[in-house]
């Protein structure tokens, strides 16, 4: 834009200002042939450049300087004093002009004039639609991205709109879409205010916002034991506004009233599947239905509190008692199994037990099942029941018997009397050489028949039984005999009186009769002590009297 024209001036000056005189003379000389075009180039827009030219006169190829001075209405603009000038905010409104001195030594100074011009608003000169982005679902965050604006420096500030309403206090760059969204054009204003520019509003485009998705704060579980009188319980979190609805299935088919988070499991539910299906809902969501895995309900579990166990006497023809323990909640009816070494006794069925023969060293122990209506059967093992091995008779009078068939390897005892003999053959041919070893005892005897002996002699032994695993473990020995040292008595020494000469005594390692089983031995008179040793298998004793040990 430019404003004024061309043409030869005279020195003049706009409404209040003055020329330099002295008296009522103008001093100095006339500049001559003045050419200067009054025009003001450029549009007087806010942050747009405004100009005027440069005068020509005839003395200024060797003489004469210019100033220049920007004028808001009749007051200089500070700083304004190029030929240049940007329109600022302060100049909407107001009259711009510009005053050109011409001067130099001698001339009388000349103002110079420019047309006035009204400064204006200024325009952006870029003002982008803004556009918006976020998933376009109830619950999302949507964004509002004004873009640039030119020039910079701008205040955006930012109204939502649901259709044409502005949405209360929907102020920020952001916003939430609500349940009120859902269905809705959701879109955005940008409004841009800069001083001395004229505010501009932009609108994005409007996008549909569609129904939310209902996420879980909580993952879905169903708490509690799938058991008959328990109860089992949905457990999750949604968010608040949320309403849930539960129905409960068996077998797959929807059971009547079972709307509630919490199932009891009665026995209408024993061997069936349950499972639930949770349907949430809330306003501008897209209702969403769960349904959890099925489990199958079992019986009720009778809890264990104390384990059974087998009361009564050790020796054959007692009666053992099972008692059955105790247990929550308490049984209806009980069954038993007795069982001899691990192995199931047959007919042994009731909550007593006669010992037999069969039983002897052995360990009896009781199952016992204790059951309940709508329960599992609770099955419960007794410690064991630990017999001792009774004395059995294998030979009950005098005579010569084949080994493995009358009487088999092993450890024997005889109750013996005044005279006892008995001899481990190698055959039967009468000759001195089948006798491997033998022995003449009065009183309890033991002998040690082998894997490797054919016959077995004895007279005037009376029975021959095996040996039992227990002993009296006496301190005191009263009568002649053979006595297993750490069972029949303890090691230690011993002490007594030997009257006359027929005291004899031995310590054994075993009880096979030969030579080579006698550890030490002795035929004390008077007062005597000996020290039966622990590792000593056995303790041989006539004539001795009473033994104490010390």
């Amino acid at each position: 834009m430019e404003a004024g024209s061309i043409a030869e001036v005279a020195p003049t000056a706009p409404e209040n200002a003055t020329l330099p005189v002295e008296g009522d003379a103008v001093v100095g000389a006339v500049f001559t042939g003045i050419v200067w075009s009054t025009a003001v180039s450029g549009r007087p827009a806010v942050g747009e450049d405004l100009s005027v030219s440069s005068p020509q006169w005839a003395e200024s190829a060797t003489q004469g300087t210019v100033d220049y001075q920007w004028f808001r209405g009749t007051a200089a603009i500070a700083s304004a004093t190029v030929p240049d000038y940007t329109v600022t905010p302060a100049d909407v409104g107001q009259k711009l002009w510009a005053m050109v001195t011409l001067s130099a030594p001698g001339f009388t100074t000349v103002e110079l004039s420019s047309v006035q011009i009204t400064g204006v608003a200024g325009t952006f000169a870029a003002a982008p639609v803004p556009t918006v982005t976020g998933t376009a679902r109830v619950g999302q965050v949507q964004t509002a991205n004004a873009g640039t604006w030119v020039p910079g420096g701008a205040a955006l500030t930012y109204q939502w709109y649901r259709g044409t309403a502005a949405i209360t206090g929907a102020v920020g760059r952001t916003y939430t879409a609500s349940a009120a969204d859902f269905g809705k054009a959701l879109k955005v204003r940008v409004r841009a205010t800069k001083a001395g520019f004229l505010p501009v509003n932009r609108f994005s485009a409007a996008r549909t916002i569609a129904a939310g998705t209902i996420v879980a704060t909580r993952p879905l579980t169903v708490a509690g034991t799938h058991r008959y009188g328990q109860t089992v319980r949905v457990s999750q979190g949604w968010p608040a506004g949320t309403a849930v609805r539960y129905q409960w299935y068996r077998n797959g088919v929807a059971v009547k009233g079972a709307t509630g988070s919490a199932l009891f499991l009665n026995p209408a539910y024993i061997g069936r599947r349950v499972n639930v299906k949770v349907t949430v809902s809330k306003p501008g969501y897209a209702t969403r239905s769960v349904t959890t895995r099925a489990a199958t309900v079992g019986r009720a579990l009778i809890t264990l509190k104390t384990a059974p166990r087998i009361t009564g006497g050790t020796s054959r023809g007692s009666v053992l008692t099972a008692s059955v323990g105790t247990y929550s909640p308490a049984p209806s009816a009980y069954a038993y199994q007795w069982y001899r070494n691990g192995a199931a006794i047959s007919g042994a069925r009731y909550r007593t037990y006669k010992v037999t023969a069969a039983d002897n060293g052995k360990s009896l122990t009781v199952r016992v099942w204790a059951s309940r209506s709508c329960s599992e059967t609770r099955v419960s093992l007794s410690p064991a029941f630990r017999l001792p091995v009774w004395a059995v008779t294998v030979l009950r009078g005098d005579g010569t018997y084949r080994v493995g068939t009358h009487i088999k390897p092993g450890l024997y005892k005889s109750a013996g009397g005044s005279f006892c003999y008995w001899a481990r053959l190698s055959g039967f041919s009468g000759r001195f050489s089948d006798i491997r070893a033998n022995e003449i005892a009065s009183g309890v005897t033991y002998v040690q028949i082998l894997p490797g002996d054919v016959g077995f002699e004895t007279d005037g032994c009376g029975a021959w039984t095996t040996v039992p695993s227990t002993g009296a473990r006496a301190t005191r020995i009263t009568k002649d005999g053979t006595y297993r040292v750490g069972i029949d008595i303890l090691p230690g020494t011993y002490y007594g009186y030997a009257s006359g000469y027929s005291c004899y005594w031995a310590t054994l390692t075993g009880f096979t009769g030969s030579l080579n089983n006698i550890y030490a031995n002795d035929l004390p008179s008077g007062w005597f002590a000996v020290t039966i040793p622990p590792t000593a298998k056995g303790f041989e004793v006539h004539g001795c009297g009473t033994l104490t040990r010390g």
